[in-house]
């Protein structure tokens, strides 16, 4: 595979994602009986960079893939540089210990970033995705539109491999509908058949359903909040966007998540968050390394000055709450993280920003 990698979205009460330069996750809100949320309205966007352009995507591209020649063969993962700290209980590519829980937003006032790719797996990108993964020591998740993966066409086969192999790499999986299908727009039937559908392919194919789910273009509402609760998901959205799906340049993707970033920070007081970007394009591949390039270099000046260093995690379990007694379309708090884990990955993060910072001052 590493070789691979080197060759190959009714009217009521509908919450609606914003653009990538309000942080994704911070809803805006059109219906008549909005869901309650504690994010903040969408700040004004220049020209350029409209909201309505930021918004996800209702579709998912079908563009024409290349074939995989080679079987998808698991291998070890090696621990990587900016990965400080594995999850503290056996690694469940399906999340099952994040069940039941409030929604997540992706808010947190740490310095620490959650990749996630959506509408995968693609037989052009994924495989080199994987391996850049790899090289940073990266775990992300996945959210794979169950489509991509259900059938018997060789082109779903080697997805299906593509699938196999995000799971063998340590990455978690969650749901993105079979069909990408904006689920407010649905009876109850239509939206229980995209989600549950989903997961009969991802036990028929991967040995197991997921806990996690992400509603495709973040477009939620009170009634799928309920029936999503009822089957024990935990959505996930995220407040750091990309634009990636409007632009065509991996460093119009780095300079929009550091703009949203850097909105996110000075506006609701997050430090990091949950990033959202898709394995349909390669420019955001390509992109990976640059947010991480540039989270190194800034953690030489954060280091020098004694602050908290940009870090990558392992799991999404901090930004995790229960739902509890909790309203259905309650969200998770800003996502904290135990102040001796906090001390003990910094220390191990700060020796290597040390490290690192010292060698590339002596060239």
């Amino acid at each position: 595979m590493r070789n691979l990698g080197r060759g190959v979205r009714r009217a009521g009460q509908v919450l609606l994602c914003a653009g990538a330069l309000s942080g994704g996750a911070a809803l805006s809100h059109v219906t008549m009986e909005p869901v309650a949320s504690a994010r903040a309205s969408a700040p004004a966007f220049p020209p350029a960079m409209a909201a309505r352009d930021l918004e996800a995507p209702s579709i998912i591209e079908r563009a024409v893939h290349s074939t995989v020649h080679a079987a998808v063969q698991p291998r070890e993962i090696p621990r990587g540089s900016v990965v400080t700290e594995a999850p503290p209980i056996p690694h469940d590519p399906f999340a099952g210990h994040l069940r039941d829980g409030k929604v997540i937003t992706g808010a947190t006032p740490h310095r620490t970033m959650l990749f996630t790719f959506d509408d995968g797996p693609d037989q052009r990108n994924t495989p080199r995705l994987l391996d850049v993964l790899d090289e940073y020591g990266i775990k992300a998740v996945f959210f794979l539109t169950a489509s991509r993966i259900s059938g018997n066409t060789p082109w779903q086969q080697e997805n299906q491999a593509l699938a196999r192999e995000i799971v063998a790499r340590g990455h978690f999986v969650g749901n993105h509908t079979v069909d990408h299908a904006q689920l407010p727009l649905l009876d109850d039937a239509q939206v229980l058949a995209q989600v549950r559908g989903a997961d009969e392919v991802f036990e028929r194919v991967l040995g197991s359903r997921t806990w996690l789910m992400r509603p495709p273009g973040g477009a939620r509402s009170a009634r799928v909040d309920g029936l999503l609760a009822e089957h024990g998901y935990t959505q996930m959205e995220w407040n750091l966007g990309t634009g990636d799906f409007q632009v065509r340049e991996p460093d119009a993707v780095f300079r929009t998540w550091r703009r949203v970033l850097e909105r996110r920070e000075r506006e609701n007081g997050d430090g990091g968050g949950i990033i959202l970007l898709h394995d349909t394009h390669e420019w955001s591949v390509e992109a990976v390394p640059l947010m991480v390039s540039w989270m190194r270099e800034r953690n030489c000046a954060l280091l020098e000055r004694g602050e908290e260093l940009y870090d990558i995690a392992s799991d999404p379990a901090m930004f995790f709450a229960a739902r509890g007694d909790a309203s259905v379309s309650a969200e998770a708090p800003p996502a904290e993280i135990e102040a001796d884990v906090l001390a003990r990955r910094q220390r191990h993060l700060r020796e290597e920003t040390r490290q690192r910072c010292a060698r590339l001052a002596s060239r």
